[in-house]
């Protein structure tokens, strides 16, 4: 058998390899310098480019825009709701002007109307009472079961009619039923 030898100069290959990779980027480089327009069109219209990742990042601006718009929206609806709107779902009793009837420490009943039932002093206005309970602390029965009310502010002293009681003179407060009898007299009183 021949034995075969054979010298390869690598340096030599690899620097061919090198020249001809330089006169291919040349090349290219010529061609995109000495195109014509119509054909730098034709080639851009023939390559798919990626997206470029700036185009599907989020605008922050506008983001911050509409969260603040959507907040300032919150707060307002709840300011109006809190201040502005009329009717609210529950009703507060303790400010709810109603008829009350009011027994003292000294046994006097007072039938009127209170604003504000955890006020000190309790203010009533359209003050009624029994006139026969002066007459009642002397028997201390009462006999008929009918009530004499008096507005107050007709006695001959003059009063105002209003009565402000101090809370520790005050025994109970109850609320009169639209139905009581004492304030069916009351209303019937007051639309004459």
């Amino acid at each position: 058998m021949l034995d075969f030898q054979q010298t390869v100069n690598l340096k030599e290959k690899m620097e061919q390899q090198k020249k001809e990779s330089q006169r291919r980027a040349l090349r290219q480089n010529e061609e995109i310098y000495f195109q014509s327009p119509e054909e730098s069109v034709k080639k851009e219209l023939q390559t798919i480019n990626r997206p470029l990742a700036s185009e599907h990042k989020l605008d922050f601006k506008l983001i911050r825009l509409i969260v603040f718009i959507l907040a300032f929206l919150v707060v307002g609806f709840t300011v109006y709701s809190l201040f502005f709107k009329h009717s609210s779902i529950v009703k507060d009793t303790t400010t709810q002007e109603g008829w009350y009837a009011v027994k003292l420490v000294n046994n006097e009943i007072f039938y009127g109307q209170i604003k504000d039932i955890k006020v000190d002093p309790i203010i009533m206005t359209n003050v009624y009472y029994n006139y026969d309970q002066e007459k009642d602390k002397q028997k201390q029965i009462n006999e008929s079961g009918n009530l004499r009310l008096v507005k107050r502010g007709k006695e001959t002293h003059g009063p105002a009619g209003d009565m402000s009681l101090v809370r520790s003179q005050v025994l109970f407060m109850e609320p009169l039923k639209l139905d009581s009898k004492v304030l069916k007299v009351i209303l019937e009183y007051e639309k004459n």
